[in-house]
């Protein structure tokens, strides 16, 4: 395979390909109508090929998965994606705008065509049209498959008569234009592989759709004359200019990482005294040649982000990453990331270089702090002639990219929800365009421990696509279960193609492992020594108790935390400490069940109460009634922490919020008071439900939460960090014994998650099938989803009467931006306490129109309209259905305690 060349053979009678559209726009607009498709796809060429140029990391990895050279690569990319849309030389498209139908056809043909599936199809048919060939008929297919799939799916390998699609002038065009790009690119007639490319396919795939949204822009490539097709050369010339101007607009260039050595307080704002043991070994450790799996396993506070930024500089530094990002979760703590992220991230990178930093989860839009680092104003086309059925990337992927939750992958910096790194191995539209981010970027993933069975599996399958497309990435945890260790260890190996010699896993804690090249490092690292403690752990055997801690506590003036495992049991909580004396304005409420106005609201109210920050006289006597929302990446500080009973690695999560910071004398002892019934050993199948009736329905693996008291009340302290592990390995080992009574519990909850890993295996896509509808994951039927859970969820969006209009619950005033108000209104609940809208037929047709007035990805969401309630001011009441029979039930929300089920 040759190198790329400007220069053209002796011109050939090519004018007739300059008669066939590849964009148009309605007769009204001006300047061109449209633009030829051999225009078009050089245009989206130019784009890739000048993409790789900027991008040598990715040109480098690119090069290695297809076994060729770096020289060789660009050419052949190029070549590849100039193919992207030849499936519109078919009659069928063509005839999509019948006065725009070449005279070759003859009378148009109407009827519906996808040109993606079209040009899989003539691959399919007429391989040598293409001049591929390699070791088998499947060398090819997965890179043909990636960019004729550039809509965001793999085409469709369904048969079809070519020439009924086509014609035979449209299969005649469709081989030539094949010619001239090849001699363009000074490429030979038949182009050999001598490996199959599945893995690379998904990387072409992401640079395919990427280079058809930035081609398909008339702001950048505006349409042109088909008389400037006398010379392919010429035009090929002017469009890599376009191209190159285009890129340096979209912003998806790499920022040039910093190749200075930073210190910590170069990396971490506000960060005070030495680094801590962990901190330097990530600091000193050697970084391995290749992809490479780094694993932090240390306790709560530790400073394990440090660390991770630390190993991502270094990496970047060397040029094995261009950027980062950082999967947490949940939003709360991907908000929490991203505020220490922003303005400390700009200094990874070069001098003079403007690094984009992304905030990607599904309501980022609505932190203030996202919305003043970027321009979240979407880029959209509605190109002419283009049927609801052939979307094209200019219009989909325009919508899809602008979206920041996506775009975050292209971004240098990005932090988020680990949902949206997953989104990239799961059969969901442009995942491609998410992998191609991740492969250049250090993949972060914090709390690595706190996901069900059908996550871990899906994470084990990031791992495997990261590391088999030459990424690298760092797992963080405080309480890592060795089983779990042991499997994303192995799904990451798996991937990288050497033989891996096994050895045991350490036991040590803390521990810093690195995977690479055949070998596994462990390394016994100290702990902090600043963070060296024991907790004692009290156990209260009623929840009349635990009311009876928390009044005491907040009256002698502690900062309290008491954690229930459901929102109801949290709205009881707050009620009777209520009742019992302490004041309404120092008991604040934190659970999922708040409008998200509310919610972010509380979060900052939260923060400044009990953060790192907070005053003595702003923590004085309060408390914080919550759920599950506080347990994680929050840097919270409490004096008095009561929680009921959960799984051992919740608990010293929990923990972790006890006691955080240095704050001189406290008002109470540090211990941490747990809720739970006594780990008797004739425990039956009702031995926690008795005691904590909702919880049983939130964590059901009894056998683990008997486990977990079990340990506790035989420790009787959380020893951090030397005990760590054992508390860890003595509830989650697979060797373990529980009461006869647990035994059915625990067998139950082993199976489903085995069957959750089962589901999970089915539903992530398979690097070694490549970018093809192979294996059916890609099937239409299949709904793509990053979790699963026992209860659906439905999102309400809530109204309120004002002057005699329905207007959203929330305040929002932002200028031409109506839909904030909606999204700020939102609050999820389970479906199986509301099952749809309950409108009286009075408000029937005001509810229409607001409807009327949402997105069509709002289709699915229930509307209820609120009146404020009689007994109190502030408070609100609406009817809604509910259940599965449809019934009328009666629903409360205000803004203290969320919205609760009369």
């Amino acid at each position: 395979m040759r190198g790329a060349s400007t220069a053209l053979t002796a011109p050939r009678r090519t004018n007739h390909l300059y008669e066939f559209w590849g964009k148009a726009r309605p007769p009204t607009d001006e300047g061109p109508q449209w633009h030829p498709l051999v225009f078009h796809c050089v245009d989206v060429a130019a784009v890739g090929c000048t993409f790789l140029r900027e991008c040598p990391l990715l040109r480098k990895r690119l090069a290695t998965l297809m076994g060729i050279g770096e020289e060789q690569l660009v050419p052949l990319a190029g070549y590849l994606l100039a193919l992207h849309d030849i499936g519109k030389f078919a009659k069928r498209f063509q005839s999509k705008v019948p006065h725009l139908l070449p005279r070759c056809f003859g009378e148009p043909d109407e009827r519906s065509y996808d040109h993606g599936a079209g040009g899989m199809m003539l691959y399919s048919k007429e391989r040598d049209l293409f001049g591929l060939h390699g070791d088998t008929p499947l060398s090819w297919r997965p890179l043909v498959s990636a960019v004729t799939g550039h809509h965001g799916t793999p085409p469709s390998g369904e048969d079809a008569d070519i020439r009924r699609l086509f014609g035979k002038a449209g299969v005649e065009a469709a081989r030539l234009f094949a010619s001239e790009v090849r001699t363009l690119f000074d490429l030979p007639d038949k182009l050999n592989i001598a490996r199959r490319c599945e893995p690379a396919s998904y990387a072409v795939a992401g640079l395919a759709v990427l280079s058809d949204w930035v081609g398909s822009k008339v702001e950048w490539f505006p349409y042109q004359d088909r008389s400037l097709g006398a010379d392919l050369r010429a035009y090929w010339h002017s469009a890599q200019q376009r191209a190159e101007n285009a890129l340096r607009k979209s912003g998806v260039l790499p920022a040039r990482p910093s190749t200075e050595g930073l210190r910590y307080s170069d990396l971490v704002k506000g960060l005070k005294g030495a680094p801590s043991p962990m901190q330097q070994w990530a600091s000193a450790v050697d970084l391995p040649e290749g992809p490479a799996l780094f694993m932090i396993e240390d306790e709560t506070g530790s400073g394990k982000t440090e660390a991770a930024l630390m190993l991502a500089h270094r990496l970047m530094a060397a040029r094995k990453a261009d950027g980062l990002y950082m999967a947490l979760p949940t939003m709360a703590t991907a908000n929490a990331m991203f505020a220490r992220l922003e303005g400390t991230h700009r200094r990874l990178f070069a001098d003079g270089e403007l690094p984009s930093v992304v905030l990607a989860h599904g309501a980022r839009k609505m932190h203030d702090g996202f919305r003043a680092a970027m321009d979240i104003g979407a880029m959209r086309e509605e190109p002419f002639g283009q049927a609801e059925s052939d979307e094209t990337a200019s219009s989909a992927c325009a919508a899809w990219i602008a979206d920041d939750r996506r775009r975050s992958f292209l971004a240098d910096v990005g932090a988020g929800t680990v949902d949206q790194a997953l989104l990239s191995i799961l059969p969901s539209k442009h995942q491609s365009l998410r992998l191609l981010g991740l492969m250049r970027n250090v993949l972060i993933l914090d709390e690595v421990h706190a996901y069900d069975a059908y996550m871990q599996r899906e994470i084990e399958a990031l791992l495997r696509f990261q590391a088999g497309l030459g990424g690298s990435a760092i797992l963080l945890s405080a309480t890592l279960p060795r089983i779990i260790r042991q499997r994303l260890g192995d799904a990451f190996v798996n991937s990288l193609g050497t033989e891996f010699a096994e050895s045991p896993l350490s036991l040590d804690y803390p521990l810093a492992s690195v995977q690479a090249g055949g070998s596994l490092r462990q390394s016994k690292v100290e702990g902090r020594a600043d963070r060296a403690r024991s907790v004692p752990v009290r156990f209260l055997r009623s929840v009349s108790e635990a009311l009876d801690e928390v009044v005491q506590a907040a009256n002698k003036g502690a900062a309290v935390l008491y954690i229930r495992n459901s929102v109801d049991d949290a709205l009881e909580a707050r009620a009777e400490l209520l009742d019992r004396g302490l004041d309404p304005a120092n008991v604040d409420l934190f659970h999922a069940r708040f409008a998200l106005t509310d919610r972010l609201a509380i979060e900052e109210r939260v923060l400044t109460a009990f953060g790192k920050s907070s005053s003595a006289e702003q923590r004085r006597g309060k408390v914080l009634v919550a759920t599950q929302v506080v347990e994680q990446s929050l840097d919270l500080d409490f004096d008095v922490l009561v929680t009921d009973l959960a799984p051992i690695d919740l608990l010293i999560q929990r923990a972790g919020r006890l006691w955080r910071h240095e704050r001189g004398k406290r008002p109470v002892p540090l211990e941490l008071l747990v809720v739970s019934p006594p780990a008797v050993p004739d425990a039956d199948e009702s031995w926690y439900k008795r005691l904590l009736p909702r919880a049983a329905y939130v964590y059901k693996a009894h056998a683990l939460l008997w486990l977990t008291a079990k340990v506790l009340e035989d420790e009787g302290e959380i020893d951090s960090p030397t005990r760590l592990r054992s508390l860890i390995e003595g509830v989650y080992a697979e060797d373990v014994d529980v009461p006869s009574g647990l035994m059915e519990n625990l067998l139950d909850t082993q199976g489903a998650n085995s069957a959750e890993r089962g589901i999970a295996n089915t539903a992530t896509l398979k690097l070694t099938d490549g970018y093809t509808q192979r294996g059916g994951a890609w099937n239409k039927d299949v709904q793509t989803v990053t979790r699963i859970a026992d209860d659906k969820h439905v999102t309400l969006r809530l109204a309120r009467l004002q002057a005699g209009v329905w207007v959203p619950y929330a305040h929002d005033d932002t200028p031409g931006e109506p839909w904030r108000a909606w999204c700020l209104s939102e609050v999820s609940v389970p479906k199986r306490r509301v099952s749809g809208e309950a409108i009286s037929p009075e408000h029937s047709q005001a509810a229409s129109e607001i409807k009327a007035s949402w997105g069509r990805y709002d289709e699915d969401k229930v509307l209820i309209l609120l009146n404020e309630a009689p007994a109190r001011s502030g408070q609100y009441e609406a009817l809604v259905a509910a259940g599965e029979d449809g019934r009328t039930a009666v629903l409360r929300y205000d803004e203290a305690e969320g919205l609760k089920f009369v």
